[in-house]
Formats: structure tokens, sequence, C-alpha cells
């Protein structure tokens, strides 16, 4: 059975992984732009097309399933913890999170 730091813990880090999902997606297009733009001069630029289309819908998949995880962390622990999701909203609610996620349990 997990404690409240736990639960606080997890909330925290699915916060901060959904923060950062924008920026990791941004990257990760950039590089394919630049491993396309390769594959086209090197090869022909259809083969280029296919693979951005392949990559555009790998990453799509990928920003989806993370923002789902994410999400469905979040809610359990603040369920399992009795808060409603609004808290999160609310400076004074994630400071009272970072504290608990700060405590140590003995």
């Amino acid at each position: 059975m997990a404690t409240k730091r736990e639960r606080a813990v997890a909330i925290l880090d699915a916060v901060e992984s959904k923060a950062r999902l924008k920026s990791r997606t941004l990257i990760g297009s950039g590089i394919a732009v630049l491993f396309l733009i390769a594959v086209a001069y090197i090869t022909m630029w259809q083969f280029a097309a296919g693979g951005g289309l392949l990559i555009a819908l790998l990453l799509q998949m990928t920003h989806e399933r993370m923002t789902v995880a994410a999400d469905a962390m979040i809610e359990e622990n603040m369920q399992k913890l009795g808060w409603k999701l609004e808290a999160l909203d609310d400076e004074e609610s994630m400071t009272k999170l970072r504290e608990l996620a700060n405590r140590i349990e003995g």
C-alpha cells in the first residue's frame, strides 16, 4: 500500500512529465525533420515524405499516450489522497503537495 508521500511524489512527477511533454515532442520533431532532409538528399524525396508521415504518426501516438498516462496517474493518486482535481490549480494545495512529497515517514 502506497503512503501519502509516495502518492504526492507520483502526482508531482506526472505533472512535471506532462509539462515537459510538449518540448520533448518538438525536439523529436526537429530531429525527425533533420533526419528526413538527409534521407531526401541521399535518396528520393518520396522516401522522406513516407518516412515523415510515419514518424508524424508515431510522434502523435506517443504524445497522446503519455498525456493519457499522466492524466490517469494524477487522477488516481488525487482520488486516493481524497483530493479533488481542482486542487492542482491552487498554489496553496500545490505547496501542501510538495510538503507531503518531502516529508519523511517513519
